[in-house]
């Protein structure tokens, strides 16, 4: 049964659209006995304003409930995907912190979850969320299935990466040149321009012109912007 259900968590590798991408997750969400599932993919670019793009299958009424309500500021489990990579399983200790949320989640029929953070690099971050109305979580299910829940974590967030980071950034497709990087690390460690050009053995004016070109790239507006950007997207290591 587990590879069979592996082979359908395959083929959401496969679509391209955001449409056919809720519709596999669904079925997804149906085949490992969730109703219902939430998928949030974080870019920490700009850093004073993050980017934040969700689809999830809940019911229309719970996701206007959660909006207005700006839970998403309070969720426990996003708080806790944003410091670790562990599984979660929602309780009452969990949300002891943020009690109007647990109890509107149920009034919902949102009772029972798991939620499994990821991360493809340092600014970009995902979250999965399956949920259902009845049959509580145990330790039991969660050995059985650890695995294909990882997995599927790690397609949604790859997949919708991959659909929604050309719309949303652009710059994520930009790769440097050679010489670009090993300038923007030089940079990185905070030496000046004459300084990298020294180290290198060329004109400043050409350090300076490859550092524009990396700020062009990265749609930033000085050097320390392209610094923080270049290492968020990992384009320097």
């Amino acid at each position: 049964m587990d590879l069979w259900i592996e082979d359908q968590l395959d083929l959401l590798l496969k679509v391209k659209t955001k449409s056919e991408f809720l519709s596999g997750l669904t079925k997804a969400a149906e085949l490992l006995e969730f109703d219902y599932f939430a998928y949030g993919l974080r870019i920490n670019m700009p850093l004073s304003s993050p980017k934040i793009e969700m689809i999830n299958n809940y019911p229309k009424t719970w996701q206007d409930q959660y909006g207005a309500q700006n839970y998403l500021a309070i969720d426990p489990t996003v708080r806790h995907g944003m410091q670790s990579m562990r599984p979660v399983v929602w309780s009452e200790e969990l949300f002891m912190d943020a009690r109007p949320l647990w109890d509107d989640a149920r009034s919902f029929g949102l009772r029972y979850g798991w939620a499994q953070s990821t991360l493809s690099m340092p600014g970009i971050s995902g979250l999965l969320t399956l949920a259902r109305s009845s049959k509580k979580i145990d330790q039991k299910e969660l050995v059985r299935k650890s695995n294909l829940l990882v997995w599927l974590t790690q397609i949604a967030h790859q997949g919708l990466q991959e659909i929604i980071l050309p719309e949303l950034l652009p710059e994520a497709s930009e790769k440097l040149t050679n010489r670009e990087t090993e300038i923007v690390r030089w940079t990185a460690d905070g030496k000046t321009s004459c300084e990298v050009s020294m180290i290198l053995g060329i004109a400043e004016r050409t350090v300076n012109f490859h550092l524009n070109n990396v700020m062009s790239k990265l749609n930033v507006i000085n050097k320390t912007a392209a610094v923080v950007k270049a290492i968020q997207l990992g384009l320097i290591v």
